[in-house]
């Protein structure tokens, strides 16, 4: 093997061993909402909200924490973050720019019927034996992950809000 492909195992080692770390060994466990056993077990729309309001913020932190390390590691000078701006796939979709915004969005907007979203295209990229190919992949991916678990964690954030304290806090 040379070691252009030494190289390229090397690095896709290291992103997985990053990956696995901050995933796998941060020593988060699931916890039960309700005791083992139990029946008929009824949790509030509180205590579920709550739940999913930490683990959004949870994923969210682990997202950005997974795309700075591997900007600093790998993407330093590279001009990736000009390319990666609009590039997300999920950027098509209508969502509110900021807070002001959100809260004139209805809780149930409708169902659009033969709506049409757009895929992650990425696979190929992060495939090629071009390193700034792939690295620019990895990087545009661990980009949207941040972007979208950040969006996610806001609205859920405002969802509880409206819903649990009806819109007063």
């Amino acid at each position: 093997m040379d070691s252009k492909g030494s190289s390229q195992k090397g690095s896709l080692l290291l992103l997985l061993l990053l990956v696995s770390n901050l995933l796998l060994c941060k020593s988060v466990a699931s916890l039960p909402i309700c005791p083992s056993g139990a029946v008929n077990c009824q949790v509030s729309l509180r205590d579920l909200f709550d739940r999913a309001v930490i683990l959004s913020h949870y994923i969210h932190n682990l997202s950005s924490e997974m795309f700075n390390e591997f900007d600093k590691r790998y993407a330093q000078g590279r001009g990736f973050i000009t390319k990666a701006i609009n590039s997300c796939h999920t950027s098509s979709l209508s969502t509110p720019e900021d807070k002001e915004q959100a809260q004139q969005v209805h809780v149930h907007p409708g169902v659009k019927e033969n709506e049409v979203y757009s895929v992650w295209s990425g696979l190929p990229s992060l495939q090629m034996a071009d390193e700034d190919t792939r690295l620019f992949a990895f990087y545009n991916l661990l980009h949207c992950l941040r972007r979208d678990s950040h969006k996610i964690d806001s609205y859920l954030k405002l969802l509880k809000c409206r819903i649990i304290y009806d819109s007063n806090c």
